[in-house]
């Protein structure tokens, strides 16, 4: 059987780190001058070359640089970052060595961090934090979502968004995907979660799903997971351009008995046209339309909306960040049948021996 880059280990990066020049090639002046100043707070000298279009701050030792790196991630825009240039070099311009190793600034700062990123994977941090998902009506559990994290040696835990931000920096997506997917049908398994389980999954990371989803398959057969309370969803930061694509993975984990679901319907990226081509078993309504329904008329009728259109063509709808009673109250007349939030309980990891919310 044929091998993709699903099953590909992961790759270490040589020589990025290898000199005490940080080299940077900003898109804008403004940008050139924001990174000059970072260097100053932080007590880095810096410079700019006579053309303009390189700033070069000198590092020092890692320990002096580490607050730089710290105020580039957090105050450069993620344009900025994206479109910023960078190596870490010995001279004031690369070397023709140094050339391949010239990547974006989201790059270099996700590869810093690449050592405990890779120990996430390799060594097997990887972990779930469960939230329950209740009937509307009965309140009752009915499942629960699997949300990525990772909880290092220290005891640490690290978050699903830095973890994908480090994955896509690092062209890692598809292995940190893979993985999340058989964690989260594992952990199920060893904590006896009672009734469905939505597992996130990223269409953009699947290249073939026959190919790619097929340690999915064996694992959930391998763990006597029954396929049909496994609901597989779209994440919300998927922008689903890909349609095509996209009913192919759907139609590949239908053929396996596996339900599937949308999310964030009603904001951002999300839109009903995908209902027709995508037919999902479950939607999601965005939290940002569920928040303060109770209070605003116009929340209260797209939830009315989405939920007519998803039971027309037999799907369930999930009201998601649920945090007060009027909203939960609103929610449930307006014929929600599922309900996600703080208000029944917050994502917990389950390792320490925590029971799930059973009722």
């Amino acid at each position: 059987m044929g091998h993709c880059a699903c099953d590909r280990p992961l790759e270490e990066d040589h020589g990025l780190f290898s000199g005490d020049r940080l080299l940077l090639w900003p898109p804008m002046l403004h940008t050139a001058a924001k990174l000059r100043t970072l260097a100053a707070e932080s007590g880095l000298p810096s410079e700019i070359t006579g053309d303009g279009a390189c700033v070069i701050v000198h590092l020092g030792r890692a320990v002096d640089s580490e607050p730089f790196w710290t105020r580039v991630a957090a105050r450069l825009t993620e344009e900025e970052l994206d479109a910023t240039r960078a190596l870490i070099g010995t001279h004031r311009s690369p070397t023709i060595e140094e050339i391949p190793n010239i990547r974006s600034l989201r790059y270099l700062l996700a590869a810093r961090d690449q050592r405990w990123f890779e120990r996430v994977l390799v060594e097997g941090h990887l972990t779930c934090a469960f939230q329950p998902i209740v009937e509307a009506t009965s309140r009752k559990v009915a499942g629960h979502e699997a949300l990525l994290r990772a909880r290092l040696p220290d005891g640490s835990v690290i978050a699903a968004a830095q973890l994908l931000g480090a994955a896509r920096a690092l062209g890692k997506l598809v292995a940190l995907d893979v993985r999340a997917r058989l964690v989260a049908l594992e952990q199920l398994t060893r904590h006896r979660l009672p009734g469905i389980v939505f597992i996130n999954f990223i269409p953009s990371a699947i290249y073939d799903p026959k190919t790619c989803l097929r340690q999915t398959w064996e694992a959930a057969r391998r763990l006597g997971v029954e396929p049909g309370r496994i609901v597989f969803e779209v994440i919300e930061t998927e922008s689903l351009t890909n349609l095509r694509h996209v009913r192919d993975v759907l139609l590949a984990y239908r053929s396996e008995g596996f339900r599937v679901a949308l999310d964030d319907i009603g904001s951002g990226y999300s839109s009903l046209l995908w209902l027709s081509d995508l037919q999902p078993d479950f939607l999601k309504i965005d939290r940002a339309i569920v928040r303060g329904c109770a209070e605003e008329a116009v929340k209260r009728a797209i939830i009315a909306k989405v939920t007519e259109l998803a039971h027309a063509i037999g799907a369930a709808v999930v009201a998601e960040g649920v945090e007060t009673e009027e909203d939960a109250q609103a929610a449930r007349e307006l014929g929600v049948d599922l309900m996600q939030g703080y208000l029944f309980g917050r994502p917990t990891i389950l390792d320490h021996g925590e029971a799930p919310a059973n009722t």
